[in-house]
């Protein structure tokens, strides 16, 4: 692996946008590495080694530097980059409570994206690593859904019907919806709490292609319709906060 600032990320995941939109902010310079679950698994253990029993991404490089948690690389980069901190020191609780309550939504809506993927054979000849002719599609599906059942099991991921994976969410977007009535950013000021509850809604209802790019089938998979009406107003914060802090398309596809 080279010694180059580097980010080992799944680029539509919600940890790896957390851990881009901060390094972004602050001005940071870094190449992407797209992990491969599965197939990509034991070249992580190895960049990860003895750091964590569960090697998970986004990982940042930094020369000798393994960083493996998302809240480790944005205090990198508050620390290391230029513009406003993320984690302002008078408000670090505050911001990672908020990022922790996330955190535990964003779990519970892993396991509906995951189900729904497993659901949609079109959703997953869009999710194959590598390009292939249409007429391979249907021979690469059992070991694309292989794929996915190794994802569930290595995070604990159950079936359970979609109506109490979203009951879980929305206590999480209750929240926010009451925390963004008072203030356009969850803390009174843009920081990483607003990056990780935004990211919260790609789950819900998907950030536009400009930012993370997404198949139509897997768009669908990702988006929960009764979610995405109840909490419209929430969406329109999402969005709005995209466009006044992440521009009006991502820096990265």
């Amino acid at each position: 692996m080279s010694k180059a600032r580097t980010l080992i990320q799944l680029s539509y995941s919600p940890w790896s946008e957390r851990v881009r939109w901060a390094l972004d902010h602050h001005g940071i310079a870094y190449d992407t590495v797209e992990h491969i679950p599965f197939l990509g698994e034991l070249r992580l253990r190895r960049v990860v080694g003895n750091r964590a029993t569960r090697a998970t991404v986004p990982v940042l490089l930094d020369g000798d530097s393994v960083l493996t948690e998302s809240w480790d690389i944005v205090r990198y980069a508050d620390r290391i980059g230029s513009g406003s901190k993320l984690i302002p020191e008078s408000q670090e609780q505050e911001v990672r409570a908020w990022t922790e309550l996330a955190d535990q939504a964003s779990s519970q809506g892993r396991a509906l994206v995951v189900y729904s993927l497993l659901a949609s054979d079109a959703a997953l000849d869009e999710g194959l690593p590598f390009p292939l002719p249409s007429w391979l599609h249907t021979a690469m599906r059992p070991v694309t859904r292989f794929g996915l059942r190794w994802f569930a099991r290595k995070y604990g991921l159950t079936r359970a019907p979609a109506k109490e994976y979203e009951d879980r969410v929305r206590p999480a977007l209750d929240r926010l919806r009451e925390a963004v009535k008072k203030s356009p950013y969850v803390v009174g000021q843009f920081s990483y709490a607003d990056i990780a509850m935004a990211t919260l809604l790609q789950g819900v209802s998907p950030i536009g292609n400009g930012y993370i790019r997404l198949g139509p089938a897997t768009r669908r998979a990702w988006t929960r319709p009764t979610l995405e009406a109840d909490y419209a107003d929430v969406l329109r914060w999402r969005d709005n906060l995209y466009l006044e802090h992440r521009g009006r398309a991502a820096k990265r596809p």
